[in-house]
């Protein structure tokens, strides 16, 4: 019985905070401007539920303290900012990047860094070594996938990918390496 009234109460619990959400309405975890466009009566989805997980990310500071580090190339405490001729991909603050996939849990928090230089939330990305997706000849043994989507093989680091641009949106598609809407990154960051 009482094991029944503790499942009830946590599915009452997520009822009381998903409901609202995939409504739309803002209730001070992060509703993205998709969101806000979204049709209210659409099947709640994957990208949803990595919505939930991580709007409390919007936030520098507590993706900070729930660990995640600046990802520089340079070894440095300021993040590396990625732009092409495709768009921008801003700064990528990191976590537990290893062999583990789990949709809610992703291994960076995306961050467009604005004209202020204040970080804003626009993205996670899924990452995975490419040690544990390739054999010792370069053959891919054990692609990763997640949210319906293979990783893809990064152009210059060892690594396998896939962004999920859930809070900012990106006209080159969801899953799209850069997003031609963000602005560039800043000359000093």
């Amino acid at each position: 019985m009482k094991r029944a009234s503790v499942a009830a109460m946590t599915a009452l619990g997520i009822l009381v905070m998903v409901v609202p959400v995939a409504a739309g309405v803002d209730t001070g975890i992060g509703i993205s401007p998709l969101q806000q466009k979204a049709d209210p009566g659409r099947a709640w989805d994957g990208l949803d539920q990595v919505r939930v997980a991580t709007g409390r990310y919007h936030g520098l500071e507590s993706a900070i303290a729930d660990g995640f580090t600046p990802f520089a190339l340079d070894g440095s405490d300021t993040p590396t900012c990625f732009e092409s001729d495709s768009g921008g991909m801003g700064v990528h603050y990191v976590r537990n990047v290893d062999a583990v996939v789990d949709a809610t849990d992703p291994e960076a928090m995306v961050y467009e860094l604005t004209e202020s230089g204040q970080p804003r939330l626009v993205a996670v990305e899924y990452v995975v070594p490419q040690e544990f997706v390739e054999d010792g000849e370069g053959n891919v043994v054990s692609l990763p996938h997640v949210l319906g989507q293979d990783f893809h093989k990064h152009a210059t680091l060892p690594l396998y990918v896939l962004h999920a641009w859930i809070w900012e949106e990106n006209p080159d598609g969801m899953f799209a390496d850069y997003n031609p809407v963000l602005a560039g990154c800043p000359a000093v960051v």
